[in-house]
């Protein structure tokens, strides 16, 4: 297991965008942007193991992305291969993943699309399996558009494929939703939601309902057909100290079709004499009513995520830190303050399988946080069923000695 808040790996360039792939895969990807520093803009593909006795992760190939940096991004797999939406600048590119099996006595081709690590880096070929060969990854640009039109400063800034991926859903600066098919990104329809821009999207499971949350404090849901609307999320306290920043679908726990919608809301103005604390609320994903809200505390929020199994809720801070969640009672379970040296980019769970957990150890949840300090951390929690040997080794000394004492007064 890594150190709470444990690095497990650091990358070449800043960290805006982290998706887990499977259970020992995940993606980051970011960069530099147009200046010409030398800082790269690129994909790249880790996977987590254990080396030299601890959890690490070491990068497998990469895909650079020229003179501009991923900002965001949205990843889905359709049973055989990964699919990855990525916001650079004012477009949307979407990329292909596809496993492919070498042999570590084989060089990998260096054909743009899968590169590997320099020289000195961590080698990936050092994996062992008991065939010999390695699973690594060809990533190739299938298609891309532009989906923001600001005339003052056009940019994307989230994006979201739908469950079933038949469609994308976009929006930046200029405050409209677009909706495209996907993969061809043929446009659907838009609608002039917002004001301000679009800083975040989340996409309901069944596919039927778009949610977005913007800087003019407003959070709308779309019906995904046709973009009509179907209702504004009605913040239930002072509506001009704070404004919505993320917002997420997560499952409820113990039921495979029903789901509750969470978003978390920071101050809109910062005040270091009397800071207003940042808040996470669970609605009713139907009716779009709040549930439960929390104090989360006056660091302010800066990323979202919930786990695949609907347990936790996971926050990151402006100012670096890491907190955890049990969603269903926003009781929170986990906090590393300051993780990060900078802000929190982005958080992401590894899948909550027995697959993850043969990998990173018998843990509740295994997450992931990166940062433009170019650090990628995990944090783990032991699994609530799981027991210290030190003391199991106790409770069967004092068994041992509960025995003696009994047959001493039965003179055996």
């Amino acid at each position: 297991m890594a150190d709470k808040g444990g690095l497990l790996a650091r990358s070449e360039f800043p960290l805006y965008v982290v998706k887990a792939l499977d259970e020992r895969h995940f993606l980051v990807a970011g960069g530099g942007g147009a200046a010409k520093t030398g800082i790269a803009n690129a994909i790249e593909i880790y996977e987590v193991k254990i080396q030299d006795g601890k959890l690490q992760a070491v990068s497998i190939c990469r895909h650079d992305t020229g003179s501009q940096a991923i900002m965001n991004g949205t990843n889905v797999y359709d049973g055989r291969n990964h699919h990855f939406a990525a916001g650079l600048d004012d477009e949307c590119h979407v990329y292909s993943l596809k496993y492919k099996v070498v042999s570590p006595k084989k060089k990998t081709s260096d054909d743009g699309n899968l590169r590997q690590r320099k020289k000195g880096d961590s080698n990936p070929d050092n994996t062992p399996n008991s065939t010999g060969k390695k699973i690594m990854f060809e990533i190739d640009k299938v298609k891309s558009t532009k989906t923001d039109f600001n005339k003052d400063s056009s940019f994307q800034k989230v994006a979201q494929i739908s469950p079933n991926r038949s469609f994308i859903a976009t929006g930046g600066t200029d405050g409209y939703l677009r909706v495209w098919k996907f993969p061809g990104l043929e446009k659907s329809f838009e609608v002039h939601g917002h004001k301000n821009d679009i800083d975040d999207i989340d996409i309901s499971p069944p596919g039927d309902k778009i949610v977005t949350v913007s800087r003019d404090h407003c959070a709308c849901v779309w019906n995904s057909k046709d973009g009509s609307k179907i209702t504004d999320l009605k913040w239930p306290l002072q509506s001009d100290e704070h404004r919505y920043r993320c917002c997420r679908y997560g499952l409820i726990e113990g039921k495979k079709d029903k789901y509750n919608l969470y978003t978390i809301s920071i101050p809109t103005k910062r005040s270091a004499q009397k800071p207003l604390p940042c808040f996470v609320t669970m609605w009713n994903s139907e009716k779009f009513t709040p549930k439960l809200m929390v104090n989360a505390g006056t660091e302010v929020l800066s990323s979202l995520a919930l786990s695949d199994d609907g347990v936790y809720l996971a926050v990151g801070t402006i100012s670096g830190s890491v907190a955890v969640y049990i969603s269903f009672s926003l009781q929170k379970l986990y906090y590393k303050k300051e993780a990060h040296s900078i802000f929190v980019t982005g958080i992401e769970f590894m899948p909550s399988s027995e697959g993850t957990r043969e990998v990173t150890g018998n843990q509740d949840f295994t997450l992931l946080s990166i940062s433009a300090d170019n650090t990628i951390r995990m944090h783990q929690v032991a699994a609530r069923n799981s027991y210290s040997v030190l003391l199991i080794v106790f409770g069967a000394l004092l068994i041992v000695l509960m025995l003696f004492v009994m047959l001493g007064e039965y003179g055996i």
